[in-house]
């Protein structure tokens, strides 16, 4: 069978499996637009500057034979995880469940993003202030929307199609009952203290 593309990457079997593993593997430094949101309501948020931020997949882990947590998108202030490795801070991650992400998609223009949010209460994007054919949206299914700007245009385009494919991957395997492949591809075999009590999302910084 012929190879179906999305944009500039192949989707064939071990080309998707490729990158799903560049994008478990990957951090990515970019500016998070944390005041433009579905569900932010406070008028004082709305020129609000961006805040750089680390952003990657966190694979899930067992916790015990019957009992997992789930693959996460996260992200932090610069080097955030290492700080909590060490003991030097008690600030977590955000993060969403890939289970929760419901959309990935480029934003170009202001009618772009018009048209995507047609009868919600979205503000409008942080333009000029942002690059507009650098942003991306990673909108979840129980009610945020979380923005955020590329360095460039091709990294946003790379950045969304790996995070779409391995999204994508993940939930296939679940629905199809591949359940030893998604843990092999999405999870760390280790048994880690911590439960399943980890919400579906989370944008609290308190522990």
């Amino acid at each position: 069978n012929e190879a179906m593309s999305t944009g500039f990457c192949s989707t064939q079997e071990i080309d998707a499996r490729n990158h799903v593993q560049e994008a478990l593997n990957s951090k990515w430094r970019l500016q998070w637009h944390d005041s433009i949101a579905r569900n932010s309501n406070s008028p004082n948020q709305s020129h609000m500057p961006p805040t750089m931020c680390d952003l990657w997949i966190e694979r899930g882990y067992r916790h015990s034979r019957t009992e997992i947590v789930e693959p996460k998108l996260m992200w932090s202030q610069p080097n955030l995880h290492e700080k909590r490795r060490m003991g030097g801070s008690t600030i977590r991650p955000y993060r969403v469940s890939l289970f929760a992400v419901r959309r990935i998609f480029q934003v170009d223009t202001c009618e772009d993003w018009e048209k995507m949010n047609k009868g919600s209460q979205m503000k409008a994007p942080p333009m000029p202030i942002a690059k507009p054919n650098c942003l991306l949206v990673v909108r979840s299914s129980i009610g945020a929307d979380y923005l955020f700007e590329a360095s460039c245009p091709e990294e946003r385009d790379h950045i969304v199609h790996l995070l779409k494919m391995t999204t994508a991957r993940l939930v296939s395997h679940a629905v199809v009952g591949n359940g030893d492949t998604m843990v092999r591809e999405f999870f760390n075999e280790d048994f880690v203290a911590g439960g399943i009590n980890a919400s579906l999302i989370s944008t609290t910084n308190e522990d």
